[in-house]
């Protein structure tokens, strides 16, 4: 999944994740994702980062807010993934209020949310949304 040499595409690893999940995803495991898909999608993101960088957990930034993964990978990418359930438009708003803070916290202006939606009717889908003067890369699984 690297651009070029040294370089993570997160937005095809993101799309990847996606296909995955879409192949594998039951409605039996609802209540599990809710809870855990932390670190199911951190367990997909592992072996692709393998030793050249590192995830983890931002536990707090600025006024006690969390991330909720960093990705370093070589000398010099950094990125933000922020994971959310779908809630609906105003709390997906607040979403990308808050990635885009923590953006502006890390000095970053390109980001990625993980939505997970367990609406009946959801749609597979990825979207490039300007928010403020951020680029963020969203999917919803």
């Amino acid at each position: 999944y690297e651009k070029s040499i040294g370089v993570l595409d997160i937005s095809k690893t993101m799309l990847k994740f996606q296909e995955f999940m879409k192949e594998h995803y039951s409605e039996k495991d609802t209540a599990f994702l809710e809870r855990e898909g932390r670190l199911v999608f951190m367990s997909f993101l592992k072996p692709i980062i393998n030793g050249k960088g590192f995830m983890w957990k931002e536990p707090v930034v600025g006024d006690e807010r969390r991330m909720d993964i960093v990705v370093t990978y070589g000398k010099e990418q950094k990125e933000v993934i922020e994971l959310k359930i779908w809630r609906g438009e105003e709390y997906h708003q607040e979403g990308l209020k808050q990635l885009s803070d923590y953006l502006d916290f890390q000095g970053i202006k390109n980001g990625y949310l993980l939505i997970y939606d367990f609406r009946k009717d959801k749609k597979y889908r990825s979207e490039n949304i300007n928010f403020a003067d951020k680029e963020i890369f969203a999917i919803w699984i």
